[in-house]
């Protein structure tokens, strides 16, 4: 009987024992795991900041082109009103020509209070025109400019040198500074010599007073 009493005790020792191995083996194991996942945090923990700058550099694109978006568009939308009003104020120049001609055509003909009241609507339209950064071009006197003229003719003169607006046939105007519409004018030239014997005597002439 007392040998089955021990027997039994040792049999429950050896189990615990056994426990307690299998228990150290596993916390064993899960320490050794422990320093394996620690990298797999890293590895994860840097895939989300790549993650993250990809997504900053892609806001970033898109807050960029969106801006250009929105200048082009601002841009453009000028560049219509722009437009727009250059026609408008274009198609109104006409009519400021044609008061000019008819003032300067009936002068003599209506009374001064007839004159006085066209000349004073002709006013009013120059005056809407300047609102909206339109002036006449003055050139007269000012030397021939592509740019600013169209040559109508040349005329033969000694009031202007060669080369000089002589006179203007339609009135130029400027929006802004830039160019409305050109001026439509008569270029000075100098007087030609038409016979050859006149310039060999000039010529003459010349070198005796040398």
């Amino acid at each position: 009987m007392k040998n089955d009493v021990s027997s039994d005790a040792e049999l429950k020792k050896a189990e615990q024992d056994a426990e307690q191995v299998e228990d150290r083996r596993e916390q064993e194991a899960e320490a050794a795991q422990e320093p394996e996942q620690e990298p797999d945090l890293r590895q994860q923990l840097d895939e989300m900041k790549k993650e993250m700058d990809r997504m900053r550099d892609r806001y970033l694109r898109l807050a960029a082109d969106f801006d250009n978006y929105r200048r082009r568009t601002r841009q453009e939308m000028e560049e219509v009103r722009r437009t727009a009003a250059e026609r408008l104020l274009r198609e109104l120049l006409p009519l400021a020509d044609n008061f000019e001609r008819a003032i300067a055509a009936v002068r003599s003909e209506l009374s001064d209070r007839v004159i006085t009241g066209i000349d004073m609507i002709y006013r009013q339209l120059l005056n809407i025109l300047g609102q909206a950064g339109v002036e006449p071009m003055e050139s007269v006197g000012k030397p021939f400019d592509p740019a600013y003229h169209e040559a109508f003719e040349e005329v033969v003169t000694g009031e202007w040198p060669e080369g000089t607006v002589a006179s203007e046939i339609q009135k130029g105007y400027l929006l802004g500074g830039k160019v409305l519409r050109p001026a439509l004018v008569r270029v000075a030239k100098g007087p030609e010599i038409k016979d050859q014997a006149e310039a060999e005597c000039l010529d003459k002439e010349d070198g005796s007073n040398e």
